[in-house]
């Protein structure tokens, strides 16, 4: 039993207004609103076809309020009820409506201009539905309309100046649909009340205009996702109100606007994926201490962190990521008690990281990727920071022992601490952390074995290693302790032992390498079998014999195979002729015999083909240079035969 809740605006203001616009019997209201219910071409629940019955009062249909006074229609909300079909025109006829709400539905096809004809109206929802074509030019007859929400539709073509005459308007929401155009330069100066306009997620270009500084009531402002051009206009300084403002994604240039810093109301500022210039202001939060959200990442700016960031105390995400910052880190951010976010990645960042005065429980995110940051990580780290989840440092000058302690930190699930100088082994505390995914330790100085009960971390889904002196060898049922596994990259090592049998048990496993370590014996016959995940597939620098399996050929999107330099015996699989996208084949410096496979050269993708030091006998198959795609092939030191074909 669905049970339908009518308008919850059956006590607002708007139904009480009096009003001297002429009206008509109760039964232009049925034949609008039959007219509607004829256009529907799916009702899911039955709620028109059992309810709204002709001859019977629209007061007591669904979804349907009427006035008390002269009994016509006020409102008609009927969201979320899975109808489907089109807007009928005469939706228009129905000249008492204050309230329509059509929203998180399927309807389809142009809005009709006649709903320009709704003097009274002063809500219109249309969002989440499947609506094309232009908004009505007649929406500038709407004088009375407060509120507009057209989100998530198919609406193109330019946004109609005339409804940004309406001094009515308080809420205006289009974004998500596909309009373009440019905004008006005197946007503002007919919205005396306008609180909300969110046009982001469109095709809009141009210039910001300046004149949004008429808006003096605004509190949230969406721009982001769009094409414009140009700076921000520092009148937004003159927004006193304005809590919300969303640039992020645009072609902005110039230099972020000293006043915006100025506005005390401001909670989120986003201007991120912009070319914006300049350095932040040296009191950027003495003015604006209710700052929760500033995300400026892959923009120019330069110059310092000024350390009176520590004056946003309300401050929760703070983002430069890909900016040329440079300097150290200000101690004083250790004092931002709200702090939960900090993300500096890709600057010229130098000095140390002020772990010892930043005191900031609340941090859950810490992403220095990418500066030349040096020092220690300090053992009591995860005691100043308990609630710990990200955790980057790539690409840096750290140094020292990975403090046990790191596992204290029990929710982190991420930890990237490649290239750096990282030295000592893994700590055993590390299998604590039972909600890991992703651990990076590639390109530092780790030594010693893996400690067994880090193979237990059922979550793990990444795990990079490369280019350390790690040794010790793996667990045989490793596919069974990492059920989850994408990744497994150990190359360069000192690893030894066999191939884990459970490998094939990875169904999700997408980088397999093993390369460059002392692993012998032999790969499982069915390596194929449940890995049609698998991308790449690196065992290359060992002592691995044996047969290639020719299940390899049912990894239907293997892009590489990486097997140089083992002792692997037998045929070249002619499966592997089979493998769509595969692009590279490294199988020189085995002891291969047979026959080049003739299925070779039914590859579409294959760029490099390497064979060079086995024992192939017979002729170059020709349909080998019949590939388009290959760019290498490695032949030489063998016992080849035949002629070449022509170069051309």
């Amino acid at each position: 039993m669905i049970t339908v809740i009518l308008l919850f605006l059956a006590g607002h203001s708007w139904f009480g207004a009096s009003t001297n616009i002429p009206f008509t019997s109760s039964s232009t209201d049925e034949v609008a609103l039959l007219a509607f219910k004829a256009k529907i071409t799916h009702d899911p629940y039955n709620i028109l076809e059992t309810n709204w019955k002709e001859g019977t009062s629209v007061c007591n249909w669904i979804g349907v309020t009427c006035g008390h006074k002269h009994r016509r229609v006020t409102a008609l909300n009927l969201s979320s009820t899975g109808l489907k079909g089109t807007i009928a025109k005469e939706v228009g006829n129905l000249s008492f409506l204050v309230s329509l709400d059509i929203s998180n539905n399927y309807f389809q096809g142009y809005i009709p201009e006649q709903l320009g004809n709704l003097k009274r109206l002063r809500g219109l929802y249309m969002q989440l539905n499947e609506l094309s074509g232009q908004i009505p030019q007649t929406f500038g007859f709407l004088t009375r309309i407060q509120e507009l929400v057209l989100y998530n539709n198919s609406l193109t073509g330019p946004i109609p100046p005339a409804i940004l005459n309406l001094s009515s308007f308080q809420v205006i929401d289009l974004m998500y649909n596909f309009l373009e155009g440019t905004l008006p330069t005197d946007i503002c100066n007919n919205l005396p009340n306008m609180e909300s306009l969110n046009v982001s997620h469109n095709q809009l270009g141009g210039h910001i205009p300046a004149s949004f500084s008429q808006c003096s009531e605004i509190k949230f402002l969406a721009l982001s996702h769009n094409e414009f051009t140009g700076s921000i206009p520092g009148t937004f300084g003159n927004l006193s109100k304005l809590e919300q403002l969303y640039l992020g994604y645009n072609n902005l240039t110039g230099e972020l606007p000293t006043a915006i810093f100025n506005i005390s109301a401001m909670r989120i500022l986003r201007a991120q994926c912009n070319m914006i210039s300049g350095s932040l202001p040296h009191d950027i939060c003495k003015q604006n201490p209710h700052l929760e959200d500033l995300l400026l990442f892959v923009n120019l700016l330069d110059g310092q962190i000024p350390s009176s960031i520590s004056y946003c105390q309300s401050l929760q995400q703070f983002s430069l990521v890909y900016n040329n910052i440079s300097g150290s880190i200000p101690s004083e951010m250790g004092n931002m008690s709200a702090l939960q976010y900090l993300y500096l990645g890709a600057n010229n960042l130098t000095g140390e990281f002020p772990f010892n005065t930043f005191n900031v429980s609340s941090l859950r995110a810490i992403g220095l990727e990418k500066n030349r940051i040096s020092g220690s990580l300090p053992k009591d780290v995860c005691f100043r920071h308990p609630n710990l989840g990200y955790l980057a440092l790539l690409q840096n000058h750290f140094y020292r022992q990975i403090p046990s302690s790191l596992s204290h930190c029990r929710a982190l699930y991420y930890i990237h601490l490649s290239d750096n100088n990282f030295t000592g082994g893994v700590p055993a505390e590390f299998g604590n952390l039972t909600g890991l995914q992703f651990l990076y330790l590639s390109n530092n100085n780790l030594t010693g074995e893996i400690p067994f009960n880090f193979f237990n971390l059922s979550l793990l889904e990444d795990f990079e290693a490369m280019n350390n002196k790690f040794s010790g060898s793996l667990p045989q049922d490793l596919c069974y302790r990492f059920p989850k596994l994408k990744t497994f990259a150990i190359e360069n090592n000192q690893f030894h032992g066999q191939f884990p049998s459970s490998i094939p048990q990875c169904t999700s496993l997408d980088t397999l390498d093993l390369a460059s370590n002392y692993f012998i014996g032999t790969v499982p016959g069915d390596i194929g079998k449940n890995m049609s995940m698998l991308r790449n597939l690196a065992i290359g620098y060992n002592n691995f014999a044996g047969v290639i399996p020719p299940s390899i050929g049912n990894m239907s999107r293997l892009l590489i195979l990486f097997l140089r330099r083992n002792r692997f015996s037998g045929k070249i699989p002619p499966e592997l002729g089979r493998l769509p996208r595969l692009e590279g084949v490294f199988i020189q410096e085995n002891q291969i015999t047979g026959r080049i496979p003739p299925e070779l050269g039914q590859s579409s993708s294959l760029g490099r083909l390497h064979f060079r030091s086995n024992n192939l006998t017979g002729e170059i198959p020709p349909s080998i240079f019949n590939i388009s795609t290959l760019r290498e092939l490695g032949l030489s030191e063998n016992q080849l035969s035949g002629n070449l074909p022509p170069i051309t």
